[in-house]
């Protein structure tokens, strides 16, 4: 894309349109900004290069290339580039009960982007632009276009919720299932059948969520629970590391070395106090 410039556009009778727009460029670089009282418009910032750091409602958010965010009127917030020179597209808009409509579109006051369709955003976001030049013509072009984006933008954000909830289903029941049958001889396949999709598909959803491969939090589990086993039974460790999934006490000798730093019986003899 190339715009060369910031519009602003003259505020006349487009106030009277259900949106309407009050800003729009491209910064490279962007700059500090930094509103203790918000923006009186509405707000959508897409990442073009570089990073961004974004704080608002007392968190902290990188922007990475790809990244959008969108802010409704007074929400205090700032952002500024990160270590790199952060390149931003944006535009701010305003309308007759805007922010009714946009509450019942499903936006909340604030909302992060993390994978959108920015190729169709920047489609619209040139549409707007080009329009936004006209200044005789442009107004009601851009309403449309603006609605047009936001169905968009609204379109994305459920659409990601949708997904984030069916990997929160998929993951709980395969967490599920490992956490009561940790002990048993468990495979992918077996997990990857219970959720319903592919192993590869399994196993990246949950790295996603969890940090960790599947056969990772097994291991983990199993090795939380013989915690539990060696400091409070006197059990031995060839049937704690039975009782917890490993068939025979060398191999879990070594696997719980791996995640605690010491032996089983090292553990058990510090009274865990050692890796607190």
């Amino acid at each position: 894309m190339n715009v060369p410039e910031i519009i602003y556009p003259v505020i006349g009778n487009q106030t009277n349109l259900p949106f309407y727009l009050t800003g729009i460029g491209i910064n490279d670089p962007e700059y500090h900004i930094f509103r203790d009282k918000g923006l009186v418009s509405h707000q959508f910032l897409v990442t073009l290069d570089g990073e961004g750091i974004l704080k608002v409602n007392g968190k902290t958010y990188t922007q990475k290339s790809g990244d959008c965010f969108y802010l409704s009127p007074g929400i205090p917030h700032e952002y500024y580039p990160a270590d790199t020179e952060w390149k931003t597209a944006w535009l701010v808009f305003r309308g007759n009960m805007l922010s009714a409509v946009m509450r019942s579109l499903g936006f909340p006051d604030f909302l992060l982007y993390e994978s959108f369709d920015k190729e169709t955003f920047l489609q619209i976001f040139q549409e707007i632009y080009t329009a936004a030049q006209d200044s005789l013509n442009g107004n009601e072009i851009c309403s449309v276009l603006i609605y047009r984006l936001v169905i968009l933008m609204s379109k994305n954000f459920f659409e990601n919720q949708n997904v984030r909830t069916v990997k929160k289903e998929l993951l709980r029941n395969a967490v599920r299932f490992m956490d009561e049958n940790f002990a048993q001889d468990i495979t992918l396949a077996q997990i990857a059948e219970i959720s319903g999709v592919s192993i590869q598909h399994f196993c990246r959803c949950f790295k996603e969520r969890m940090g960790m491969r599947p056969a990772e939090y097994l291991a983990r589990r199993r090795i939380a629970q013989s915690k539990q086993l060696l400091l409070n039974t006197d059990k031995s460790i060839s049937d704690i590391a039975e009782q917890v999934g490993y068939h025979g006490a060398t191999y879990f000798g070594m696997v719980f070395r791996k995640y605690e730093g010491m032996t089983p019986g090292e553990f058990r003899k510090s009274k865990g106090v050692l890796n607190l």
